[in-house]
């Protein structure tokens, strides 16, 4: 089911965009490489932010293809400094969270989940790297590419 479906059983489709749109100023960190199209976006942050006030909700879902192959990049635009690789992994647990709940209601597509760094650059230790590694993100980038 695509990223449309989803947000609609959710009851958030009016919080989807065409393409990057939903991304705002941020839709320069990601980029689609040649045969690659943004199908819909969602600010997930801020459609869920009534729902979830306290909550350490993700910043946005990306639905996109290559050729007939659809998938939906989470991508979280964050500092990417050691003091902050808490703060994400507890972003990444929320969102996976909430996306099994959301299963419940609705098939996603094939996921991956990615860190954008802010414009402060990426500072992250070794030992905070092997956290990141453990839970299956790689390293932080200014600029995300599908």
């Amino acid at each position: 089911m695509s990223l449309s479906a989803c947000m609609q059983a959710q009851g958030l489709a009016a919080t989807l965009r065409n393409g990057l749109q939903a991304l705002g100023p941020n839709s320069a960190r990601v980029t689609m490489t040649p045969g690659s199209q943004a199908v819909h976006s969602v600010d997930l942050d801020d459609a869920l932010r009534q729902q979830y006030p306290r909550a350490p909700r993700w910043d946005y879902g990306v639905q996109w293809r290559r050729g007939q192959s659809h998938q939906i990049a989470w991508v979280e635009v964050h500092p990417a400094t050691s003091g902050e690789v808490a703060a994400f992994l507890r972003k990444l647990g929320w969102l996976r969270a909430w996306l099994q709940q959301a299963a419940a209601q609705c098939e996603v597509l094939p996921a991956s989940f990615h860190w954008v760094a802010t414009d402060a650059g990426v500072h992250i230790d070794s030992a905070r790297r092997r956290r990141l590694n453990a839970a299956g993100i790689r390293m932080p980038r200014g600029r995300l590419e599908l």
